[in-house]
């Protein structure tokens, strides 16, 4: 199955969500900044075709110039925080994981530093480097590092997908995986315990997730590691 195949897969569910959703009013703006998130993040490459996502992103997350400009002030490298260009601003320790559901399927988006995988977000040159980012990308891709509770059913449908982009000291890697489950209705939660447990530099995961019918978020921690996908 192809990336953009992928995809396009979430697509009914975000649209579905976005628009029947906000019709009648998400608890609040996080709820809504999660649908844009998990719109811009899983949808990538659909979503510039689609002017019903489009509009509720651009209304939603207004860029605002003026609120840079203290940022002489800030010189916390470690977190990024003067990069003003490519990836933008994020902190080592902290991922986004962005859950789009209908149906049989679900698709799941981690979005982090590379750091909290790798060890390092500078590009790889020598050998020892490399040897960690493929051993470290090899470890993310596993079938165990997320998972959806047994009585669901639910098996990935081909290989977990990753992609690492980078900026200058800047980079980020998505991790992308495609569950389709026997039994949808029994599917209750995801569980991220083995993530933080393979890799020790994750902190703090802003989750969120979306069905055909709801959607909601939480923060997962290695004290917290599992995430409710029903409210």
């Amino acid at each position: 199955m192809t990336p953009s195949l992928r995809r396009s897969l979430a697509l009914p569910v975000v649209l579905a969500a976005v628009i029947g959703l906000s019709a009648c009013g998400a608890e609040s703006d996080s709820a809504t900044n999660a649908v844009v998130s998990t719109t811009s993040k899983i949808t990538r490459e659909t979503t510039a075709t689609t002017p019903e996502v489009t509009a509720v992103a651009d209304e939603v997350a207004p860029v605002d110039d003026d609120d840079h400009s203290d940022d002489d002030d800030h010189d916390d490298h470690d977190d990024h925080d003067d990069e003003s260009a490519g990836l933008g601003a994020h902190e080592h320790g902290t991922a986004e994981l962005s859950v789009a559901w209908i149906d049989a399927e679900v698709a799941i988006d981690l979005i982090s530093p590379t750091f909290n995988v790798f060890g390092f977000e500078y590009e790889p040159t020598t050998s020892e480097d490399l040897a960690i980012e493929t051993d470290r990308t090899e470890a993310i891709s596993a079938a165990s590092i997320i998972t959806i509770n047994d009585e669901a059913g639910c098996t990935l449908v081909d290989p977990v997908e990753t992609e690492v982009e980078r900026d200058g000291s800047h980079s980020e890697i998505t991790v992308s995986w495609l569950f389709v489950c026997d039994a949808p209705d029994q599917v209750e939660e995801l569980d991220a315990t083995q993530l933080f447990a393979e890799f020790p530099n994750f902190k703090d995961v802003d989750a969120q997730w979306i069905s055909a019918s709801d959607q909601s978020a939480a923060e997962l921690s290695p004290s917290a590691t599992t995430l409710p996908l029903r409210r």
